[in-house]
Parts: C-alpha cells; sequence; structure tokens
C-alpha cells in the first residue's frame, strides 16, 4: 500500500531566509510599509504567496522584479499608496492582501511566463491566479474567484 503523502511546508523563519535570498523587501512591499514596519513587514506577507514565489524562482532561474526602476506600487499595498487611497469604492485586491505581485521575469516575455507556469501547474505549492492581457505577470494567491490550479482573469 502506498500513502499520498503531502510535502511538509517550509518553516516560516526558514521560507523567510530563503526569500531574501532572491528579493529584498523593499522589492516586494510598498514603500509606506517598510518605512513605518522594516523588517516587520514580512510578517504580513501571507505563507502560500512567499512559498509561491520563491518556487517560481527557482525554476525560472533568473532575476524576478517587482518593485524596480522607480515602480513603487507593484508589490504589496497599504491605505497610504496613491493606487489604493484615490480609489471611491472598496478597494480589496490581493496585492492589499499581501499575496499578489506584478512582475517582470528577465528574458522572458509576460506571456511566456503565463504559458510555463500554466504548464508546470501540477508542481505548483498552491493554486495562483493571473492577469491575462497585460505586459507584466501579476502572480497572486488569493481564492476569489479561482477556478483550479491556475485561474486566468481580466481586470
Amino acid at each position: 500500500m502506498t500513502l499520498n503523502r503531502k510535502k511538509k511546508k517550509m518553516e516560516r523563519p526558514e521560507l523567510i531566509r530563503q526569500i531574501k535570498k532572491y528579493f529584498t523587501l523593499e522589492e516586494l512591499a510598498c514603500p509606506h510599509s517598510v518605512a513605518y514596519f522594516g523588517d516587520r513587514a514580512w510578517g504580513f506577507f501571507r505563507q502560500d504567496y512567499l512559498e509561491t514565489l520563491l518556487f517560481l524562482r527557482r525554476h525560472f532561474n533568473t532575476p524576478i522584479y517587482c518593485n524596480h526602476d522607480g515602480l513603487t506600487q507593484r508589490g504589496s499595498r497599504c491605505n497610504l499608496c496613491e493606487i489604493v487611497a484615490t480609489r471611491k469604492s472598496p478597494y480589496v485586491s490581493a496585492h492589499v492582501l499581501w499575496c499578489a505581485g506584478d512582475f517582470t521575469f528577465l528574458g522572458y516575455t509576460a506571456e511566456e511566463v503565463r504559458s510555463e507556469i500554466k504548464g508546470i501547474s501540477h508542481l505548483l505549492p498552491c493554486p495562483v491566479r493571473l492577469e491575462k492581457g497585460v505586459s507584466w505577470v501579476h502572480l497572486d494567491t488569493s481564492a476569489y474567484c479561482q477556478t483550479g490550479k491556475v485561474t486566468e482573469f481580466a481586470v
């Protein structure tokens, strides 16, 4: 008889230690949160998001950029971020839930990355959502309107 064993999840301190090999907090979080909370802001990121980000960074084996080149609202967003603060209706994006980022993968187009993620969906540590039709890779682990291991959506 064979048992179907789930892979043991990485403990949070080890996960954060591993993710720091590839990303700084400033790359993944808005400047307001980094300035106010400092290194404690790592505690806001959802575990499934960090696990997925680490998996994808290792899978693609190429730099992945979130907040870079003057862009500061591609990762987590707080109530002070312009994208959030200017809203007149509720804004419950995965970005404010600390489980989303808009990424650029060095050497890949956004469509190539989305295609590869769909092709390796069975290897992903958790279900993900990908925004389609954009020139960046929006990746999140929100359960909102998820329909499978990889859900594509349009805004």
